[in-house]
């Protein structure tokens, strides 16, 4: 908590106090220049013009190099410091040299307020206001033939030094209650993203990139999160009859919430995959989901798989159509259609089979994938997804799918809006 702290006291002392610099560099530049044309000598006033110009072209030039050296901002704390001090010793001199006139003293009156709620720190106000005040009351007592009343004069210097300093307490409550909610602050954030680094290495287990080694095909997965956590998952589980049943979803939203929810259909998904027909397995996990999940609904497809004959069984739970590549480079979408599983409405299912052939290749992927938009609006598209794999048609496994999503992101120039997930069969 307490490196954190002074890491923000400093980013917030810093910032403050260069811009209470610019602002009183200005202000004493100009204060001082207004001076020169005053007419003193017509006035009987000693206010040797040379103090003022010099005074002033030093402060302008302070001010002008506040923005161009590194140097000059980094130690303009202690630089403003001393300009206060010279700028009060200035204005002391100009009451002592001219008995308490009233026009030196509503400027000293305006140098004390104007510097007094420009500190950011309590201990060298106070070190200030005491300073300034004692040589302030010093001199109204050591002045010869005052033109205020030394009562009046003295109340009119210890006035502004009174408000400056409860002005700066003010702040100061201010600043540290500002303080402690942006410590706050990040600690949640901290915590937060603690939080989305394990979400993202449970979503990263939820996509499955190491598969079981079965005669006769290969199994190739690919996934890019839009955010740092997202809600596809894809799945295997080995069935007692010696086939695989794959589960490939994708949740809606993003974030941690679509990540559990992913995990929990992960979850059912195993424990529903030996149910006889893919249809089966996708109604049974609707009736474990539907109530606990009420914000999200799951679009997914589970596929049986069986080696021996080069079969599959499918069904559709609104999922994008499966894309099958055949050894002529064809490319076909399996038929089928089927609604959301947990969502407010009962799921209409059906199951599907198609047989495939030695070469063949079945293309999964979310919606993600498709569903990009170019300059001009025009969607990238199933058919520019055919387009995608029939220019790399002589690539395999990863290096198919890096290229797919290399197409993709081309197409919309990286403006990604899902996650983007696939998963290649490959009939060997």
């Amino acid at each position: 908590m307490k490196p954190i702290r002074r890491e923000l006291d400093k980013f917030q002392l810093d910032q403050e106090v260069l811009r209470i610099a610019r602002i009183c560099l200005g202000v004493f530049s100009a204060f001082i220049a207004f001076g020169i044309f005053a007419p003193t000598e017509e006035q009987g006033l000693y206010d040797p013009k040379w103090i003022r110009i010099t005074h002033s072209s030093i402060t302008f030039s302070f001010f002008l190099l506040s923005y161009f050296s590194a140097l000059i901002r980094r130690y303009i704390q202690p630089i403003m410091l001393v300009f206060f001090y010279t700028m009060s010793t200035h204005s002391l001199a100009l009451l002592y040299w001219n008995s308490l006139s009233v026009g030196y003293l509503i400027g000293m009156v305006m140098v004390i307020s104007c510097i007094g709620v420009s500190f950011v720190d309590r201990k060298w106000l106070v070190n200030y206001l005491i300073s300034v005040s004692s040589a302030g009351i010093l001199v109204g007592i050591y002045t010869v033939n005052p033109q205020v009343d030394l009562s009046l004069y003295i109340t009119s210097i210890i006035t502004p030094a009174i408000v400056s300093y409860l002005t700066l307490n003010v702040r100061l409550g201010s600043v540290a209650r500002l303080r402690d909610s942006e410590s706050q602050l990040k600690l949640f954030h901290d915590r937060i993203s603690h939080d989305l680094e394990l979400a993202q290495e449970t979503q990263n287990n939820l996509v499955t990139t190491v598969w079981p080694k079965i005669a006769g095909i290969k199994f190739t997965s690919f996934f890019r999160s839009f955010d740092k956590v997202g809600g596809d998952a894809i799945s295997y589980k080995l069935r007692p009859d010696g086939s695989i049943a794959i589960f490939f979803a994708d949740v809606s939203g993003h974030g941690i919430a679509s990540a559990m929810v992913s995990a929990m259909a992960v979850l059912a998904f195993n424990i529903h995959a030996v149910e006889e027909e893919p249809a089966a397995c996708l109604k049974s996990m609707h009736e474990d989901l539907k109530n606990l999940v009420t914000t999200n609904h799951i679009s997914a497809v589970v596929v049986y798989y069986f080696p021996e004959t080069k079969k599959i069984s499918y069904s559709y739970a609104g999922h994008p159509l499966l894309l099958h590549i055949k050894t002529d480079g064809k490319c076909q979408f399996l038929e089928g259609s089927g609604t959301l599983i947990v969502s407010m409405l009962e799921p209409r299912l059906r199951n599907y089979s198609r047989v495939f052939e030695e070469g063949d290749r079945l293309l999964l992927y979310s919606d993600g994938m498709i569903e990009l938009f170019d300059e001009q609006g025009e969607i990238f598209g199933e058919e520019h997804l055919i387009t995608s794999i029939k220019n790399h048609s002589e690539k395999k496994g990863e290096t198919l799918l890096n290229a797919l999503f290399e197409d993709v992101i081309l197409f919309s120039k990286e403006a990604a809006s899902d996650d983007m997930s696939m998963l290649l069969l490959e009939l060997q």
